[in-house]
């Protein structure tokens, strides 16, 4: 990496960093690119290197949390040795508990959880989804899964990704939330219903 390219990826860093700290003190509507940028010690016109405006920042912010969530979540998914339904389980306690665990992105969700609606998840989702579908799809071949489960992954994998986010949300804005009860509840909701469509 060239010298450039570290002084690139550090400012970049820096405007994530300050953005999420906006983001969660202001949300989404009442911040602005100036208040971000006022967050770091850069010039004012290096936001527009970076983002295009606030919601693209904010799409980034959100793909960045999303990564680290979508990693967690499929190690559990993948563990050896482990029932389905435990597997479940902990994949959804591992989303959680980043959301719980990061004041920042918990009061992200709190604040912003129409505005995440409204972007659309489409490409937010994408590559959780694909991944859903390649894992679901081993648990058929090694009969974890009822074979029917096949043709329905599309719409399987968008449930799981947009339904994990959507109680994220919901315990993003509830006082001392329990978030093993809510693995455990979408992990079972999850596998009745896969198993169900056999």
């Amino acid at each position: 990496m060239t010298r450039r390219d570290k002084r690139k990826a550090e400012n970049r860093g820096k405007l994530l960093a300050a953005a999420r700290r906006v983001f969660a003190e202001k949300g989404v509507a009442r911040a602005t690119a100036r208040d971000i940028v006022r967050a770091t010690d850069l010039a004012s016109g290096t936001f527009y290197n970076y983002f295009d405006d606030k919601d693209d920042a904010f799409r980034a912010v959100m793909e960045e949390f999303t990564t680290q969530a979508r990693a967690a979540a499929r190690e559990q998914r993948l563990k050896a040795g482990v029932e389905i339904e435990e597997r479940l389980y902990r994949a959804y306690l591992a989303y959680f508990e980043l959301v719980v665990a990061d004041p920042e992105m918990f009061e992200i969700l709190r604040r912003n959880a129409d505005a995440i609606a409204m972007m659309g998840t489409d490409d937010l989702f994408e590559t959780a989804v694909q991944e859903l579908a390649e894992d679901m799809g081993q648990w058929v071949e090694r009969g974890e899964l009822p074979a029917g489960v096949v043709e329905w992954l599309p719409y399987i994998g968008r449930t799981i990704a947009g339904g994990g986010f959507q109680v994220a949300a919901q315990l993003a804005e509830t006082e001392n939330p329990d978030i093993e009860a809510a693995a455990r509840f979408c992990g079972r909701l999850l596998l009745d219903g896969l198993r169900g469509l056999g």
